[in-house]
């Protein structure tokens, strides 16, 4: 006989908006680490097609000396509204659970936070002990951990502060302290960071510390995130920390089998989570991450949960719907571009939350085109951002319909910045690709540079002198790139070929190195920039920008560019007279060099032309000469 299902409803009321408590109340893998609950793991199955679908998935764990083992369907949520799920277990003392938690704001500016569990035990033990276990114990859990939550959502933050005793590597505080004295008077990193990282290895806890990204940690600290990301490279070098390379799914955006050199990555890749295959690229695919050194702690990735809404938290709605099911989902989204999909279906419907659009959207998942309720759409759909969207499941199977916001989180490290950062190049300049691998790195700024009449410049003067001024000019340049976070890939000759991640820094550096060598006498050094006076002589530099498309590949073990940007590049700077720089009608149409463009009118001057490039056929390009007056 089948034991009856129990009912544990709790209500909690706190102090905080539903907003501000979910990004907590959400991060499951968190919570339940917090609450005390034991750590699982992935158990290999054999999925079937319904499997596939709902993302279900096998996980065990051991509690009180018991291996417990369950199949978890792919949790549901709305945000920040509620979110739950659904497990069926093979062993243990239950048979089934149901538990969702929903927030709903109160008057006062608070939330009514209802945590709901139904359970079915399996056995007369499980139906005994759960009013015990589950109705007392875990309430009281519960309450105190939503109750932490809140007071960190009233000050703010979006991350829970219970953190377990760090257990550090022997000899480890002595480690840090050495460390970060060579940080701050060898490498020159801001006492006030530097101090803040060895406090974070030193207290954290292991789940914020198994994946730093740079750019997530400056803003939890109101540090400048290019400042940060230059201590962690350095620290790096110093011992204290290892990176990695995180290939990310276009899907879920989450990390792939991290690799700690980029010689592991290739430009295919696959996603057991999705179960999907795609092509990794620079600009969004891969994301540099950090870990302590295991002589500073031993840092373990442990799963307390393998779902809920803060594993991937663009997506802001997922819901299971069965064949011809439909579901109204009340929205409280920011404005932008989202899209509904689902796994097994091809197509993929994209609309734009916006204010002033309809109140109401409906999308068919199978079918290709998505309706208005108020008529049909012009271009891309659209709803209003507290607006109500319709997902109606139109194919003959139960789907898992996913809505999730289309731009990527700004906080991600990608590889094709660090990979143009100067500082990346000299401190680890035998991080390159595998011989043959080629992965493209989406938009890239390239420079060319060369010096006028160097030629002649050898002859007038002599080897040496002329070999001394081009190396001043050398160290000049390599400045200018690296403060607007640009890097020198190689030097050919008296010539550089350099890459930065926008435009506008490639302009303000050429600009600023073309000032430097023009008239070094009116202008003061770059920093750490020390050269003898005899070579500080006025020097003509050319250079052409490109922006466009290319391939990072392993060119004589050096992390190298390839494709038509790099030539094209390459011929523009031959356009150059020495007085000016050579831009490409891309180049020019950026929004962030138009802007730079007209704040600098007064110093300036533009034209545009028409030219024939060697080795493009008949094509004729537009580029655009800029000149300082």
């Amino acid at each position: 006989m089948p034991h009856p299902e129990q009912h544990f409803p709790w209500i909690f009321q706190l102090r905080a908006p539903p907003a501000a408590l979910w990004p907590l109340v959400s991060n499951t893998d968190r919570f339940n680490r917090d609450c005390g609950y034991p750590s699982v793991t992935l158990v290999p199955t054999r999925h079937d097609t319904d499997q596939k679908i709902t993302n279900a998935r096998r996980l065990r764990a051991r509690l009180a000396g018991l291996v417990i083992e369950w199949d978890e369907l792919a949790f549901e949520w709305l945000a920040p509204v509620r979110y739950g799920v659904e497990r069926t277990y093979h062993s243990g003392p239950v048979a089934r659970m149901q538990m969702f938690c929903e927030l709903t704001p109160r008057d006062d500016g608070g939330t009514s936070l209802t945590y709901d569990m139904r359970l079915t035990p399996s056995s007369l033990f499980g139906r005994l002990a759960l009013p015990f276990s589950i109705g007392q114990q875990a309430r009281a859990t519960t309450e105190r951990v939503f109750k932490k939550y809140d007071e960190f959502a009233l000050a703010g933050l979006r991350a829970s502060q219970l953190a377990q005793k760090p257990r550090l590597a022997a000899g480890a505080t002595a480690r840090l302290a050495t460390a970060a004295h060579a940080l701050i008077t060898t490498a020159a990193q801001p006492a006030s960071l530097v101090e803040k990282l060895t406090g974070h290895l030193a207290t954290a806890d292991d789940l914020a510390l198994a994946r730093i990204r740079p750019y997530a940690l400056a803003d939890d600290w109101c540090a400048a995130r290019r400042d940060t990301l230059h201590l962690l490279l350095h620290a790096t070098r110093a011992g204290l920390l290892d990176f990695s390379w995180d290939v990310i799914c276009p899907h879920c955006r989450g990390a792939q089998k991290p690799q700690d050199s980029l010689a592991g990555l290739t430009a295919l890749a696959h996603c057991e989570s999705c179960d999907v295959d795609f092509t990794a690229n620079f600009d969004q695919s891969v994301e540099l991450t950090f870990t302590p050194n295991a002589a500073v702690r031993a840092v373990l990735r442990v799963d307390y949960c393998v779902g809920g809404p803060q594993v991937t938290p663009h997506i802001v709605a997922q819901q299971a719907l069965g064949s011809g099911g439909r579901r109204a989902l009340p929205l409280a989204l920011v404005p932008g571009r989202y899209r509904v999909r689902a796994a097994g279906v091809a197509a993929q419907h994209a609309f734009r939350v916006a204010p002033g659009a309809p109140c109401a959207l409906r999308l068919d998942l199978g079918v290709m085109s998505a309706v208005g309720l108020s008529g049909p759409p012009f271009g891309e759909p659209a709803v209003a951002p507290d607006g109500e969207l319709t997902v109606v499941n139109a194919t003959d199977a139960p789907r898992l319909a996913i809505i999730e916001h289309i731009a990527w989180s700004d906080q991600a490290t990608t590889a094709a910045e660090v990979t143009s950062l100067q500082l990346f190049r000299d401190l680890f300049s035998r991080e390159v690709l595998r011989p043959g691998e080629q992965i493209s790195v989406g938009t890239m700024t390239v420079v060319f540079t060369d010096l006028k009449n160097s030629t002649q410049l050898y002859r007038d003067i002599g080897d040496a002198p002329a070999f001394g001024r081009v190396l001043t000019h050398f160290e000049i340049l390599k400045a200018a790139v690296a403060a607007e976070g640009g890097g020198i890939v190689k030097t050919m000759g008296d010539a550089i070929m350099a890459v930065f991640p926008r435009p506008v820094a490639a302009l303000r550096a050429m600009l600023r190195a073309q000032r430097w060598l023009a008239h070094p006498a009116d202008f003061m050094l770059p920093v750490n920039v020390t050269v003898p006076p005899s070579s500080l002589k006025p020097l003509a530099l050319k250079a052409g920008i490109y922006c466009g498309p290319c391939l990072a590949i392993n060119q004589n073990d050096r992390l190298d560019y390839f494709g038509s940007t790099v030539n094209l590049t390459a011929r523009l700077c031959g356009l150059c007279t020495g007085t000016d720089l050579i831009l490409s009608a891309a180049t020019h149409a950026d929004h962030e060099v138009v802007a730079h463009l007209a704040e600098s009118a007064a110093h300036l001057t533009l034209a545009s032309e028409k030219t024939m490039l060697k080795g493009f056929g008949d094509e004729a390009f537009e580029v655009w000469r800029v000149s300082a007056t």
